[in-house]
């Protein structure tokens, strides 16, 4: 993923000219295929989001006025008709204008944790451009601050990521599929660093190979201390045996708890431990580097299709006994049957029951 100045940017002067970029919304299939997207998401109705849905319903029904600059109290109108019921202070234009902008700064980050999937949606589906959004702030009194849209296209590289790494295409069946890759759902306070992406850079870096050796050398700690215990073990001394249990449960609960971390850089991609889990087992850890990525992170994910057989989402997760140590795709409405193999460089998948 690019840094996020090149997705959300300010303009402090009021004379700012935007160059490098299509600003004339001829870009209906785009904005067609993210509305069906965004209403996918679990927080389309937080604000933020609705303040998404705004613009991009502005640009399709008035792309005169998106492509001059939208204004606050124009978004406040869409927003309140999203809502069905009024947003903020319509006869206050200060008012609506402060709600906007504090609004907008939550959109940021937002937009950047979903722009991954967007952009592999946007590729999949034929096209070459995707939505930058600028505020350009008035710059005195009488020059309201204006947002846009623009559409910038996708890069060579970037395109080469998601495209050129698909092996030879599958046989045309009706029963491949393509995964999307997704953030995490309402990450609790321990997997929203890694769903934010965990740089492996500097301190971090330090950080994480710290956090993984200390439970290692306790694991090491406890594993010698077991056997010893059992090495000499005394059949008489009824007390003894009750710490070496103690040890190797504490042992079992330390590698369960931590074994996903170690094991991640061989693997790439493997089922995010417990702790970072939702009620559904679905978030995975991936590790990420270059030439794929600008730079080594782990990023908590989830990757998810469409099932060709039903229609219901697949959602890949654990293989289970019958397809042990593999992430397979599983749909929801017949996670026994609709059963597909996981990719996650080419994000393919094809069905696995014959």
């Amino acid at each position: 993923m690019t840094d996020n100045g090149a997705h959300f940017s300010l303009s402090n002067s009021a004379e700012h000219s935007i160059n490098g970029v299509e600003t004339e919304f001829s870009h209906l299939g785009e904005i067609d295929l993210l509305e069906k997207n965004i209403a996918s998401w679990t927080v389309r109705d937080r604000l933020d989001c609705l303040l998404l849905r705004a613009l991009f319903q502005l640009a399709k029904e008035k792309p005169e006025l998106t492509k001059n600059g939208l204004l606050a109290w124009d978004l406040v109108e869409a927003i309140s008709g999203l809502r069905g019921r009024s947003w903020s202070t319509p006869d206050d234009k200060e008012r609506m204008s402060d709600d906007v902008r504090r609004t907008w700064n939550k959109l940021e980050p937002l937009w950047n944790s979903k722009l991954e999937g967007v952009r592999q949606a946007l590729l999949d589906a034929g096209f070459g451009h995707f939505p930058k959004f600028r505020r350009i702030e008035g710059g005195g009194t009488g020059r309201a601050t204006k947002y846009h849209i623009e559409w910038c296209a996708l890069s060579i590289p970037e395109a080469i990521n998601y495209i050129s790494t698909q092996v030879a295409p599958q046989q045309s069946s009706i029963l491949g599929i393509r995964y999307i890759c997704e953030d995490i759902k309402e990450p609790g306070i321990l997997a929203k660093i890694f769903a934010e992406g965990l740089l492996l850079k500097g301190w971090r870096r330090y950080a994480y190979i710290s956090v993984l050796l200390i439970p290692m050398l306790i694991m090491l700690v406890i594993a010698l201390s077991f056997v010893i215990n059992v090495a000499f073990y005394d059949s008489t001394n009824k007390n003894q045996m009750g710490p070496a249990l103690t040890n190797l449960l504490v042992f079992c609960t330390i590698a369960y708890t931590i074994y996903p971390m170690i094991d991640l850089k061989s693997k790439g991609i493997l089922l995010a431990p417990w702790w970072m889990q939702s009620d559904d087992g679905e978030r995975l850890l991936e590790f990420r580097k270059p030439p794929r990525f600008s730079e080594k992170t782990i990023k908590a994910v989830s990757y998810s299709a469409m099932c060709p057989i039903c229609g219901a989402k697949v959602i890949a997760k654990s293989g289970g006994i019958e397809f042990f140590g593999r992430i397979v795709g599983r749909c929801d409405d017949a996670p026994v049957e609709h059963i597909f193999s996981f990719d996650y460089i080419t994000r393919q998948g094809t069905w696995l029951r014959k």
